[in-house]
């Protein structure tokens, strides 16, 4: 017999808290914690656990914590739409269930350009002149090593032939600037928490070089070493295998380097080590962050799918008990409410911050497809789970929980 899931959002919706709350329904956390980590590209890269905690009023509730523990590059759609689908063929998660978790990932990708703040809608269209062609195939320096094994010709521009006339004398230069379409970014953001710093903050994305950007373009400076036709045999690249070329300009020495008077400086990576790393060359881990990590969304998806199953959801009845509250502060607002304005999901606008509802937490709400019944009350025997989030407010995680409730 199917069972009614009803949702509590008062307090907001995120995917950390609803997988928690399904602990407390009765999926065997165990279980639930295996197929979260299956999800991993590699074995043991995500740290998964809960904790029970006893709030005030003496009720129940877990928080789940997720690391991502994986270094190097963040996945690409394709590949987390191809390992999130494995993930629920070895959890056994099929049907209607699984069809939540895809739709889910779909929705967050084709939402992944809406997050601009309201009155930047404007684009424009740039035409590919060309292709990077590097040893990079799953994981690229953040920069162009100083040294690596890689020689001259492992690192190469394939030109299209429409545009081969505009290479005449580029090879008198001996240094190039490469902008490139970082094709293989990641949702973008405009708050991002770098790895640069031992402590956690947030800066802007325009002042970081983070390649998960509203406009993902990259700049790379690297050696000119010959051309063959319409083929630019450079220097280390910083670029994946395949990447697209939108643009070439010559490095004039000239009018480029730095003069003795006005040197610039270093903002606010003043005296990182990080940043010495990058200086030299040496490479080095980027482990994930929660926030912005393709890996986490994917694994969370998947548990949240295989407990809905254990369950034994309907997932035509999924019913909701208010409107989602959004603010208009921060650029996880604005990604929220593009979400819900995107599938024609009601919510109310409010001045200050709107509850924990996070991006992720949006695109399940939109995948699910409640209906929203504030006047619906639980039946008697009907479960309830509740799930915290991972910040900590007055003692307790998160300021309070959602809340899951089982009828049927």
């Amino acid at each position: 017999m199917k069972k009614t899931l009803r949702i509590d959002p008062r307090s907001g919706i995120a995917a950390d808290r609803f997988a928690a709350a399904m602990i407390g329904l009765g999926v065997p956390e165990k279980d639930l914690f295996k197929v979260v980590r299956s999800a991993a590209k590699e074995e043991g890269t995500l740290d998964v656990h809960a904790h029970l905690q006893i709030l005030p009023d003496g009720s129940k509730a877990y928080q789940l914590h997720l690391a991502d523990l994986r270094s190097g590059s963040p996945l690409s759609w394709e590949v987390a739409s191809v390992l999130l689908r494995q993930a629920l063929d070895r959890a056994e998660v099929a049907g209607e269930f699984a069809d939540f978790a895809l739709r889910s990932l779909d929705i967050l990708r084709s939402n992944a350009g809406l997050s601009a703040p309201q009155g930047s809608e404007a684009s424009v269209s740039l035409p590919v002149i060309g292709t990077a062609h590097t040893p990079y195939q799953d994981e690229a320096p953040y920069q162009p090593l100083k040294k690596g094994s890689a020689g001259v010709g492992a690192f190469y521009l394939d030109i299209n032939p429409l545009y081969a006339a505009g290479l005449h004398e580029l090879g008198s230069f001996t240094h190039i600037y490469i902008l490139s379409y970082l094709h293989r970014s990641t949702d973008p953001e405009l708050m991002v928490n770098p790895p640069w710093r031992e402590e956690n903050g947030e800066y802007g994305v325009f002042a970081t070089r983070s390649p998960n950007r509203p406009s993902p373009i990259g700049l790379t400076r690297t050696r000119l070493y010959h051309l063959v036709g319409n083929r630019i045999y450079t220097g280390q690249l910083d670029l994946y295998d395949g990447t697209p070329i939108l643009d070439i300009k010559p490095y004039i020495e000239s009018l480029d380097s730095a003069d003795s008077v006005d040197l610039g400086n270093d903002g606010w990576l003043e005296g990182s080590d990080h940043l010495e790393l990058h200086r030299l060359g040496i490479p080095h881990p980027h482990p994930g962050t929660y926030q912005s990590s393709l890996q986490v969304t994917i694994a969370l998806l998947a548990g949240i799918a295989y407990g809905l199953q254990i369950l034994g959801v309907d997932l035509q009845t999924v019913h909701c008990s208010a409107q989602l509250a959004v603010g208009q502060a921060s650029p996880d607002d604005q990604r929220v409410r593009s979400t819900l304005e995107s599938q024609g999901i009601p919510y109310q606008r409010i001045d200050s911050p709107g509850g924990d509802t996070t991006p992720l937490g949006a695109v399940i709400l939109a995948a699910l497809e409640p209906v929203y019944d504030v006047e619906a009350v639980p039946a008697a025997g009907g479960g309830k789970g509740l799930g915290l989030g991972q910040e900590v407010q007055g003692g307790f995680p998160g300021s309070s929980p959602l809340i899951l409730s089982l009828i049927g």
